[in-house]
């Protein structure tokens, strides 16, 4: 049996099924333009009952219906109006969990906020001063207060906020840059006009509702950016872990890149690094290795291993060496020191007179943390789904995140995210909702209230070790990426990854995610500029309209013995448009019905030799099935496309034009409908035109200026040349 038997066989199988349609004249659709795809079930009508019966009935299926809108039913669901407490659960989420909280669902939250703050306390302090170059207390605040307004606007309950360190690493490279120029400037001031410029770019974007921006970003821009960071985490790290950064300030010229930094520990690391501050370092280094290499292997038969924390374990650890042997005096080992809250003395104000004459130097910088930030808990609240497992809004988490910056900022504290894999040990150390972080910033209160004396014997060099470990997890997933893309052939995004990774790495991270961002938006648009539009022709001996392009292209590829040749029209051009027409691609658009004129397709190059000439082309179908929007400009081009055809004596005729008001205002309101051969009732037309039961043919009432389908179309013409 042929392909074509079977293609034949089939349709008259549907035939059998669900009667004989293609008799039924007050059909306007025929039966291969209606099951071609579910969005013609609109173009349906009621007294068509064998087609109704076959795509809408079913005893399984169950049914729900809506009132009109705008018919001014004051009792119309969607017209009504709502109260505070209809729209409060969606403003505030918090008013969602409270009233179902539950003490099974506190005992969860309070284990899990405990793990979490066993880990989470390290890093803060670890970012604040070995990344952002700020006061130890700045990340402490960060983990501390963000939680508490997270719960009240954050809609994901499993997401833990707090200081991120690529973040701090991007905030500390501006900082440290600021610094080194004019040491009077207050760090904490500084990273509380980081912090607030971040929240109020964040609440801006949140309430504009432009949290469609966290789609635009590509994941290999954000592998780029991640990998990179991590990158540069390590080489940061290197340097405190060796005790260099005296002598790095004091070396001539200038080690703020990634590179530069590398150059001076081949040139200066072997001579002059401090052993016992190396000997501490990799001791911590190797001990936290094996241990999450043990835990690795552990987890797959003891789930609770993974909760184990072993950065509490080693801070600790070396907490109590350090006090014990006094690391400091005796052997040189720099530690945190004596800090407390006395620079904390009074709330911050990051809009005063003397602040805001930073805010040019900084602001750049707070958009790149808010813009980073954003993508970095968009892409973590996706994953970990909304509450009662909703979606999750982009709008709601900006404006969350948004709040919550902001009032961070008047603490100093370090710009805080949700990040994913502290998130997912959150999740699985029995958390039931955001409380669980509300009790990891009590603790981290507590510890900043009665454990400074404590704190202050970690040696400097232990917080970057942990800072170098957060660098080799942000590495481990780059290979897999790429290898996945090499095994797909994304070469995009290779040269996304390799582009952000290099600028990083050779100047700073904020130039390397601008390059990744202008190169994604440069692809973005160059896409969005190509028109899709197909060249349709039909399958030989079956009522079926192909892409002749694709159908070629594919048989092609595959070396099909039996493909169906497709039957094209020598004075007419069949073309489908199956995307939205804007101002980017209808330009692009006359170009390919000038090439699909020509050459017959839209791949051919415009320099090939032509295959027809254009006088042979006397009429012109276009097919809008799946242009589902239209702008006034794209509308104005295409006049113009038509009144051109119009000149030359050629017939436009418009099919299967989408039910939507927007697209047929303005079609008709800029004289398109004018220029277009219009679908006349009186002229009975293929299939729809046939005999009924009694013998007399039926009027097919459709819209006048529009075909129903390309077999009218057709048939249209045949009449005309006939």
């Amino acid at each position: 049996m042929t392909k074509q038997d079977s293609l034949l066989g089939k349709q008259q199988q549907l035939r059998r099924n669900y009667g004989a349609t293609e008799e039924n004249s007050a059909n306007p659709y025929s039966l291969t333009d209606r099951l071609d795809t579910e969005s013609d079930i609109f173009s349906i009508r009621k007294d068509d009952r064998d087609i109704n019966n076959f795509l809408l009935s079913s005893p399984r299926r169950s049914r729900l219906f809506v009132n009109n809108v705008g018919n001014g039913d004051d009792n119309n669901t969607l017209n009504s109006k709502h109260s505070f407490w209809d729209v409060a659960p969606y403003y505030m989420p918090c008013f969602v969990w409270i009233p179902t909280y539950s003490w099974h669902m506190l005992l969860g939250d309070l284990i899990a906020g405990i793990s979490l703050a066993s880990f989470q306390i390290p890093l803060a302090l670890s970012y604040a001063t070995s990344l952002a170059h700020v006061e130890p207390l700045c990340g402490l605040y960060s983990l501390a207060i963000t939680p508490f307004v997270y719960a009240i606007f954050g809609s994901v309950p499993h997401m833990i906020v707090g200081p991120e360190g690529a973040l701090s690493l991007v905030m500390g490279q501006t900082i440290e840059k600021i610094m080194s120029h004019n040491e009077e400037l207050s760090s904490i001031n500084l990273a509380a006009i980081v912090t607030f410029i971040a929240g109020l770019t964040l609440l801006f974007a949140g309430i504009c509702r432009i949290g469609f921006l966290g789609s635009v970003l590509s994941r290999a821009l954000l592998r780029g950016f991640i990998s990179s960071v991590g990158f540069v985490m390590v080489i940061n790290s290197l340097v405190s872990e060796l005790k260099l950064s005296k002598l790095m300030q004091e070396t001539p010229g200038h080690h703020h890149t990634a590179f530069e930094k590398v150059l001076f520990l081949i040139e200066y690391g072997p001579e002059n690094y401090h052993r016992a501050t190396a000997l501490v370092s990799a001791s911590c280094f190797s001990i936290l290795m094996v241990i999450r290499y043990t835990k690795k292997i552990l987890s797959k038969r003891f789930k609770w291993v993974v909760i184990f924390p072993e950065i509490l374990f080693v801070v600790v650890l070396m907490i109590y060496f350090s006090a014990k042997f006094d690391f400091k005096k005796n052997y040189g080992i720099a530690t945190l020191g004596d800090f407390d809250s006395g620079n904390f003395g009074g709330l911050i104000n990051p809009i005063s007179k003397e602040n805001r004459s930073l805010f040019s130097t900084l602001y750049s910088v707070g958009t790149v943390v808010a813009l980073l930030g954003f993508f970095e808990s968009t892409t973590a609240s996706k994953s970990l789904g909304g509450i009662d497992n909703s979606t999750v809004s982009s709008n709601r988490e900006l404006i969350a995140m948004g709040i919550m910056n902001l009032g961070a900022s008047i603490f100093g504290a370090l710009p805080a995210f949700g990040g994913y894999g502290r998130s997912k040990i959150n999740a699985m150390s029995g958390a039931q909702s955001v409380v669980s972080g509300v009790f990891m910033g009590f603790i981290t209160l507590f510890t900043i209230r009665y454990l400074l004396p404590i704190i202050r014997f970690i040696p400097t060099c232990v917080l970057s070790v942990i800072t170098t470990i957060v660098g080799i997890s942000l590495l481990e997933e780059a290979p897999a990426d790429i290898k996945f893309h090499i095994a797909c052939h994304g070469y995009n995004e290779l040269i996304i990854f390799t582009l952000t990774f290099l600028a990083t790495i050779f100047y700073s991270v904020d130039v390397g995610i601008t390059i990744g961002c202008v190169y994604s938006l440069l692809y973005i648009v160059r896409r969005s500029a190509k028109s899709r539009i197909q060249i349709l022709a039909k399958v030989e001996g079956v009522d079926h309209f192909v892409n002749a392009d694709e159908y070629h292209t594919y048989h092609h590829s595959i070396s099909s013995s039996d493909t169906l040749n497709l039957e094209h029209f020598k004075d007419c051009l069949v073309v489908r448009i199956p995307e939205p027409l804007t101002f980017s691609n209808t330009e692009d658009l006359k170009e390919r019905l000038d090439r699909l004129e020509r050459f017959g397709s839209v791949n051919s190059h415009p320099g090939s030799k032509d295959i027809r000439s254009r006088e042979t082309v006397k009429y012109v179908i276009i097919d809008m099935k799946g242009m589902t929007f239209i702008d006034s400009s794209s509308v104005q081009i295409l006049k113009e496309i038509i009144t051109e055809y119009k000149k030359r004596n050629v017939t436009v005729i418009f099919t299967r034009v989408p039910l939507n008001n927007e697209i047929r205002f303005r079609l008709q309101k800029s004289g398109i409908t004018d220029l277009i051969m219009h679908y006349d009732r009186s002229v009975r037309y293929g299939t729809n035109s046939r005999p009924s039961v009694d013998g007399q043919l039926q009027d097919v009432s459709v819209d006048e200026a529009y075909f129903p389908n390309i077999e009218e179309a057709l048939q249209a013409i045949e009449i005309l040349v006939g």
